[in-house]
């Protein structure tokens, strides 16, 4: 166990509310190094000879947009962003018609619906759609009117509990409640969003419920009595997912509310740790790929919406160097070798072996929302009070 001192402050970046999704692995650092400037792509291009995109790291990896590229002989150029707010902001400081396409959390498509940033498309015609699990074919905030979509997903993942399998056993983490155990007094990690937390922690007082995010002014109450019970628990609070992971190997933490940050433990030799979503449910995450009603090249960013859908692109794009995920097209297992279905559950679910454990995760699971009841601020405010609470 790491003799570090063990306090509060002890680490990093915990006044922002909204942040990175995961920066894992430093190695990601090559593609989140475009946002420290605000030069709007990663190359040069021409624009009737390229494509323009705005996104999350990961897809701007050679192995992900390499056969693209080939196939219709143009450059796609990348804006690469970290966390909801910074697109919107991205998207609104430059001049309309500059991105054709933009990769989207499914919560922020109603956002840039209200800016008219976007053009519905329909799927039909699309042959991978059918392979798409049917919760994320069909995605109520994506859909449009007259049958077409605003968005395709692309990649997800979860947010449950990554822990410490020597401290914790697996059926003590199928319920959030694990969380309050005395052993786990000061030895909790936590990724530094109201949306995730709040999100989970409203299902774990509303078991399975629909939306974690409509929810009434008591149970909302629920939800912050939840936090400031938690907070004795917690030690640090982290803007991104490395820390976290540093906490983990050095047991200053056994546990975070964060997902599956266990997969890339695993890869470095990791053995004793693992992820679930506990029985009340949790949320998860969607990225999605959107048309720019603006876009120059409205054409070729439709054929780059269709091969992110491919199931061999898609094997690609959730085991990258930024992070890794999971993919909506279930044929992704033909580009896997063994390790690979296994790291990211696409192996038969033990418990139920007619469907794959991914599936159970996704039954488990709802979209992360915003909230819709009550003014976001109210939220971020309940989150703010946990923080701070002693």
């Amino acid at each position: 166990m790491s003799e570090r001192k063990r306090n509060k402050s002890d680490i990093l970046g915990t006044e922002g509310a909204t942040m990175t999704r995961r920066k894992v692995l430093k190695t990601g650092a090559a593609a989140t190094a475009a946002v420290t400037s605000f030069s709007i792509f990663s190359r040069s291009h021409a624009a009737d000879q390229s494509l323009r995109v705005l996104c999350w790291p990961g897809y701007e990896e050679r192995g992900v947009i390499e056969e693209f590229e080939d196939t219709h002989k143009v450059k796609v150029d990348f804006k690469i962003y970290i966390g909801g707010e910074q697109m919107l902001s991205y998207f609104s400081q430059t001049p309309r018609g500059t991105f054709d396409a933009i990769i989207s959390d499914s919560e922020y498509i109603g956002k840039l619906k209200a800016l008219n940033a976007l053009e519905p498309f329909s799927t039909a015609g699309m042959p991978d759609i059918d392979n798409y699990h049917p919760k994320l074919r069909d995605v109520k905030m994506l859909r449009a009117d007259d049958g077409k979509v605003w968005s395709v997903v692309t990649r997800f993942s979860f947010y449950g509990i990554s822990y410490n399998t020597n401290v914790i056993s697996h059926e003590e983490a199928q319920d959030w409640n694990i969380l309050f155990d005395p052993k786990l007094k000061g030895r909790i990690g936590v990724f530094d969003w109201y949306l995730p937390n709040m999100g989970n922690v409203s299902m774990a007082v509303q078991p399975n419920i629909e939306d974690p995010y409509a929810i009434s002014d008591e149970a909302l109450e629920k939800v912050r009595q939840w936090l400031l019970k938690l907070r004795p628990q917690v030690l640090m609070f982290a803007a991104a997912n490395q820390p976290l992971v540093q906490a983990m190997l050095a047991e200053d933490i056994y546990a975070s509310p964060v997902g599956d940050f266990e997969i890339d433990l695993i890869l470095a030799g990791h053995k004793n740790y693992s992820s679930t979503i506990p029985k009340q449910g949790g949320v998860r995450f969607q990225e999605t790929a959107a048309l720019c009603a603006q876009g120059r090249n409205k054409e070729l960013a439709m054929e780059w919406i269709k091969y992110m859908m491919r199931a061999k692109t898609q094997s690609q794009l959730v085991y990258t160097n930024a992070f890794k995920a999971r993919a909506p097209n279930m044929k992704v297992v033909d580009y896997w070798n063994d390790q690979q279905r296994e790291l990211l559950s696409y192996v038969p679910d033990p418990n139920n072996p007619k469907q794959l454990l991914v599936e159970t995760l996704l039954e488990r699971s709802v979209p992360r929302s915003l909230p819709s009841l009550q003014p976001e601020r109210k939220w971020i405010d309940i989150y703010n009070e946990f923080k701070s609470a002693s």
